[in-house]
């Protein structure tokens, strides 16, 4: 008879217990998570990465992608391989090597002019098949030759973004699986496009 009255007791002091952490889990504050790129305050749904961080990191990559001079494009080149997607480092590694050399050569730099990554600007955030994030906008880039400016282009910029887990080679949570650059028309015709007279590759 002892036995079984301990057990009762046993079963109804573990009865209580979870009840009594069930009452703490539901009445606790919701935990905060954290994700990077967002300033405000705003409800962040799983799996869902906000079009400011999109904005922040594309514009960030840009920056480093086409502002460059003879002195410091190898080291930018090497810094910009850790936002490459794994499948593309070859690659886009070989195309930057190349750009490097040519710039070093040719004494050339570059400035990239962007808006600044509003939702209001004329940057755009969209969401293509695939788990893709594409980030679209357009700048104004100089070319120098020797400090000298010999072409200044309107520039139509596209990249192809995945969200990925930071870590080394994504130390910012996404990857560039992706990347397009092509010329815009310019407005007015005083202002069309001056061509270098050395060749780019």
């Amino acid at each position: 008879m002892r036995p079984l009255v301990a057990l009762i007791g046993a079963l109804l002091a573990a009865t209580l217990v979870l009840s009594g952490a069930l009452v703490w889990l539901a009445i606790r504050p919701a935990p905060v998570v954290v994700v990077p790129g967002v300033r405000d305050s705003q409800v962040v749904l799983p799996d869902e990465v906000p079009d400011s961080a999109v904005r922040n990191f594309a514009m960030l990559y840009l920056g480093l992608f086409d502002n460059y001079t003879p002195e410091t494009i190898e080291e930018r080149s090497t810094y910009l391989l850790r936002f490459i997607a794994p499948d593309s480092l070859k690659t886009v590694g070989e195309e930057l090597t190349r750009r490097a050399t040519f710039a070093v050569r040719t004494k050339e730099s570059a400035q990239l002019l962007l808006p600044p990554p509003s939702p209001t600007g004329p940057s755009r955030v969209t969401r293509p098949p695939g788990g893709l994030l594409r980030f679209t906008t357009t700048g104004e880039r100089r070319i120098y030759i020797a400090a000298e400016l010999k072409a200044t282009e309107r520039l139509r910029y596209v990249l192809d973004l995945k969200p990925a887990l930071p870590d080394e080679q994504a130390p910012y949570g996404f990857t560039v699986v992706g990347q397009s650059i092509r010329r815009e028309p310019v407005a007015d015709p005083g202002r069309a496009l001056k061509e270098s007279t050395h060749d780019r590759p």
